[in-house]
């Protein structure tokens, strides 16, 4: 009997999963430059053959890895951008962010250690440019909008503090503390809503 469209679809996704996460794996555990195709087909347990089904090169690899990556930020945004006020705004991205980190945290374990390296960097340049960008702009957004002085400098600020905790988490799980730590963000980072409110009063 043959396979519904779905069956297949979704065998097809199962095996570009396994590609995505043995590469990142090995990426970061051999380095980017020193991975070839063939050690990936090999630890996924797949013929060289199919793996150029699915990505025609590292290349085409690395960029997917970043791709996922992206998605989970968008993921972070879309949320935020649910809240009804600047202040939700603001809240509901740093705990979307930080709920998403928790749920791939293995992941952006490896994904960390990949980005730093340098054949990486050079091949992932314009891509980070572009993301760095569009993330400020959305942060200097929520800023501005929440009544900040500065919202330019803040969203770079808050940026680095939410990569930086992040990047710290995946390396102790179970011993970070993640949510008292999003409290504080959120507390440092809605100071003109908290003034707005008590005005208000």
């Amino acid at each position: 009997m043959a396979r519904s469209a779905a069956l297949n679809q979704q065998m097809r996704d199962s095996s570009r999963a396994l590609i995505l996460e043995t590469a990142l794996k090995l990426f970061s555990e051999h380095g980017y430059d020193r991975t070839s195709i063939k050690m990936i087909a090999e630890s996924a347990g797949i013929s060289q053959g199919l793996l150029y089904n699915y990505f025609a090169s590292k290349d085409e690899l690395l960029a997917a890895i970043f791709a996922q990556s992206m998605s989970d930020v968008q993921a972070s945004f879309a949320m935020a951008e649910e809240g009804s006020t600047p202040a939700e705004r603001i809240e509901r991205l740093v705990r979307g962010a930080f709920t998403i980190l928790r749920k791939n945290q293995q992941f952006w374990r490896l994904s960390y250690g990949l980005r730093m390296q340098q054949g990486v960097l050079a091949g992932l340049a314009k891509q980070t440019r572009k993301s760095t960008a569009m993330i400020r702009q959305t942060l200097t957004r929520y800023l501005r909008d929440a009544g900040g002085d500065n919202p330019e400098l803040d969203a770079a600020i808050l940026f680095a503090i939410i990569d930086g905790v992040s990047q710290h988490y995946v390396l102790e799980p179970t011993r970070y503390p993640l949510d008292a730590v999003a409290d504080r963000i959120i507390q440092r980072f809605q100071p003109a809503v908290a003034r707005t409110k008590r005005a208000a009063r």
